[in-house]
């Protein structure tokens, strides 16, 4: 299990999450969700199509002595023009992100959000009309063990 396998697995959870929350959002505009980043596009008409969006990202890798961390990043972005409250559904999203991953802890069934460590934040500065804000929090990892390198690649490798 690597940092990319924890972010491919929330991904595909959210995905079913969003088609729940697709199906009540008075919007009814459906919610993508991509692995890494958003796709970089050439005009802001396919950029407005992307949204909304929740992208799975992550900040880093830490390795310990027993386990690794993974410090993952879950990006919200809407599109609202109202100027008063055109955040709400940038935040009511976040929300149910956020409740989503406790209530299902250990997610997917083997990832653990460690208690502590889910902080929410939205910037100040927001680039109108999208919204945007972000979940982070830890998740703990095995350790990866020392592998043989011929089974990596095959018999001219661990020959001496």
């Amino acid at each position: 299990m690597v940092a990319v396998d924890v972010l491919e697995d929330l991904q595909k959870f959210l995905s079913k999450k969003m088609t729940t929350y697709s199906g009540q959002d008075v919007s009814g505009d459906d919610i993508h969700c991509f692995t890494g980043y958003l796709p970089r596009v050439q005009t802001a008409a396919i950029k407005e199509k992307l949204c909304p969006a929740v992208v799975v990202g992550y900040s880093g890798v830490m390795d310990r002595t027993d386990e690794s961390i993974v410090s993952v990043v879950i990006s919200v972005v809407t599109r609202d023009p109202d100027m008063l409250y055109g955040a709400y559904g940038m935040f009511h999203l976040l929300e149910y992100i956020r409740c989503s991953l406790l209530e299902a802890n250990p997610v997917c069934d083997k990832y653990d959000v460690k208690n502590g460590t889910m902080e929410t934040s939205v910037p100040d500065d927001q680039p109108y009309p999208q919204w945007w804000g972000r979940i982070d929090f830890e998740v703990h990892i095995p350790q990866p063990a020392r592998i043989n390198p011929f089974l990596l690649g095959g018999p001219e490798h661990g020959r001496k």
